[in-house]
């Protein structure tokens, strides 16, 4: 099959496009506006970019009527956001952050989660987590209609090694187990 991109609805080349890039590792982001209020949200278009220094890399599509979502505009103002790592046992409180509340209701709150003060940033850590990696801002990019940012991990939190993690493969949601390649 070979296929024009061009010639591809929107919801189609999504369909394609996040069934072969899989999975996708999710970032559980939490920041805080200027006021001070936690916000936390998953995003799937997210990796690693280097390891020296450790950069990561979230892409967030804008809101339909082209306004910034919470979390890139909340990084923007502070500079600092947290990568919390999801394992499938957290996976609905995970899909109810995930939903569009007003920038005053803290996800992490309503989500019934535990806030841990984070040691270099000041949004915090979600401690039930199985990791966390505070970040500071390094740069970003408006590229079409999504804020991509790029973070420096200046602190790393390893709760539990051994978990099932979760990823995004296509529109469901996968388990990823880690098996040892050592002899």
């Amino acid at each position: 099959m070979e296929l024009e991109v061009s010639n591809i609805s929107s919801e189609d080349l999504y369909e394609i496009l996040t069934k072969w890039v899989a999975p996708r590792p999710i970032a559980w982001v939490s920041t805080i506006d200027k006021k001070e209020t936690v916000n936390l949200a998953p995003f799937s278009f997210f990796n690693l970019v280097c390891d020296q220094p450790p950069v990561v890399m979230l892409s967030i599509s804008k809101r339909e009527d082209g306004t910034r979502k919470d979390t890139a505009r909340n990084i923007l103002e502070t500079g600092e956001f947290v990568v919390n790592f999801v394992e499938w046992n957290l996976l609905e409180k995970v899909k109810l952050t995930g939903k569009d509340f007003p920038p005053s209701v803290s996800e992490l709150e309503l989500a019934g989660l535990t806030p841990e003060p984070s040691k270099k940033v000041k949004p915090p850590r979600v401690k039930e987590s199985p990791a966390s990696f505070e970040c500071k801002f390094v740069k970003h990019m408006e590229l079409y209609e999504y804020d991509v940012i790029f973070g420096e991990v200046v602190f790393l939190v390893i709760r539990r090694e051994l978990v099932k993690k979760v990823g995004r493969l296509g529109e469901n949601f996968c388990e990823c187990v880690t098996i040892s390649t050592k002899a």
